[in-house]
């Protein structure tokens, strides 16, 4: 039986299991001090450090689970099958790091807050929440940079791509190809997910009279948010004789490589998550490649004159490269 990768088994190892281990110590601190405390207990302290904010104490061990396992499991799910296929980069190193630094962060802050509060009479008397504030930043910062130095160093994969055979073109020849190209659909629900999240956490912050600072950076956040998803989850790609031009469905962001600037075009396979770190609108770590990243699989790459690339994914890439090769060639705009 084959052993799974190095850099799986240490991914699986911070993503997951030192998650599970963080909890499960929390769980058992909490549950234990439970009969010690007050049936309700603080959970909210506003700026100066007072407790502002309470709930049954139950439901501390409860957000523990979700938040402090729950998060660091969905990182690691939607990272697990990239890292499997043989998808790398330090992308997925930084996720594992992440995992691991949302777990003990989130145990520590409510298991301390939690049995600080052991032995109340009443929660109102809860003490200022400035010391388990730092250590579960001390914890989380420290669980992060652990994890990393855990994982082993992959370089992010960008491989050296061959200019495509171009079309045969008349000389006076006119010619367009265009598509649309759309997120993938489990990107795009996670997207307008989180949005629909942002969006309900920002409505109940007016609505309960949460502190204006806070309703408002929440509402801008969600704000952002929903011009980002409206303007990313599907693209119009052509090719003419002016070059490659990509522009969202809703008009921005739009985005050109005019045909005297084309070094060469080519069909790529593209993985979002190792080679630009996600989805969307992004830049690959080496700085050298721009993308519009909507899903895995072909996508067409035009590489400019000064060694940058500009890659969009969609469907038959590699009749675009070809015939965005020819109109360079026909054109005479490579040097």
């Amino acid at each position: 039986m084959t052993r799974p990768d190095p850099a799986v088994r240490r991914f699986v190892l911070v993503a997951v299991w030192i998650p599970i281990a963080l909890v499960a110590a929390g769980l058992i601190v909490q549950l234990l001090a439970l009969p010690q405390l007050p049936p309700t207990v603080a959970v909210h302290w506003n700026a100066t450090g007072e407790a502002d904010g309470f709930a049954p104490a139950w439901t501390q061990p409860i957000m523990t689970v979700l938040f402090g396992l729950g998060l660091p499991l969905l990182m690691a799910v939607t990272s697990l099958g990239g890292l499997r296929r043989g998808d790398r980069g330090p992308t997925y190193r930084l996720m594992g790091a992440t995992a691991a630094a949302v777990s003990a962060l989130v145990t520590v802050a409510l298991t301390a807050t939690l049995v600080m509060q052991v032995g109340l009479d009443d929660a109102s008397q809860a003490p200022t929440v400035w010391g388990p504030l730092v250590a579960a930043l001390v914890a989380g910062a420290l669980a992060g940079v652990g994890a990393w130095f855990l994982q082993p160093r992959t370089p992010s994969p960008d491989a050296v791509t061959r200019p495509a055979v171009p079309l045969a073109l008349a000389a006076k020849e006119r010619v367009l190809w265009m598509r649309t190209t759309s997120m993938a659909t489990g990107a795009a629900v996670a997207v307008v997910a989180a949005v629909l999240l942002l969006v309900v956490v920002a409505v109940a912050a007016w609505v309960t009279g949460s502190d204006p600072v806070v309703a408002w950076l929440l509402t801008a956040v969600a704000v952002v948010l929903v011009f980002f998803a409206a303007t990313t989850l599907a693209f119009h790609v052509r090719v003419d004789d002016t070059g490659l031009h990509v522009q969202s469905v809703l008009g921005i962001p739009r985005f050109r490589v005019p045909l005297a600037d084309v070094q060469s075009a080519a069909r790529v396979l593209v993985n979002p998550m190792g080679e630009f770190g996600g989805w969307g609108v992004r830049i690959a770590p080496s700085g050298r490649r721009f993308g519009i990243v909507l899903r895995a699989g072909e996508a067409l790459e035009a590489t400019r004159r000064n060694g940058r690339r500009f890659v969009v994914t969609v469907d038959d890439a590699e009749t675009a490269a070809a015939l965005l090769e020819a109109l360079v060639q026909r054109a005479g705009a490579r040097p």
